[in-house]
């Protein structure tokens, strides 16, 4: 993995400030029907197609999807900034937990395929959405982690 394209280090902290109210706002939004009253969107033009009552177009509300993006912004700030001393260690560890958080997703994704039906399984993708970033991160933090460890230890 080339370091040339890894966002510089700062952003890392910009992704570790962001993760926790983006977190919270997601939760909010999606198990207690909370919504930024600024990301309402109102239409008052009425449905030629009859659907409006299905999808109520004259109430949309951007808060989901705000939360959404903030968190996967927030997650891809933190798994692709370089971190301080960015050698072929790193490299290699970064590229080792890529795969395990692909295998990880992969089995977790077939997992859930056999577990979970109608809506469960929706919602179960949509947290699956999450899933290859937080393994990633998970694990080449906790390899690193591990490695200062033991390099303190001597």
């Amino acid at each position: 993995m080339l370091t040339k394209i890894l966002l510089p280090h700062r952003f890392q902290k910009i992704g570790w400030i962001m993760i926790l109210p983006f977190s919270v706002l997601l939760f909010a939004v999606n198990y207690l029907t909370f919504e930024l009253s600024w990301l309402s969107i109102s239409n008052s033009q009425p449905s030629a197609d009859g659907l409006s009552g299905f999808f109520d177009p004259d109430k949309t509300n951007y808060s989901l999807e705000f939360a959404l993006i903030g968190v996967f912004l927030a997650l891809f700030l933190i798994a692709f900034s370089k971190e301080k001393q960015e050698d072929e260690y790193i490299q290699k560890l970064r590229l080792d937990s890529l795969l395990v958080a692909f295998y990880a997703n992969t089995f977790i994704l077939i997992l859930g395929t056999l577990l979970f039906y109608g809506f469960g399984y929706l919602e179960f993708m949509g947290y699956n959405m999450f899933t290859i970033q937080i393994i990633f991160i998970a694990r080449f933090k906790w390899i690193l982690y591990q490695q200062r460890k033991s390099i303190l230890a001597f």
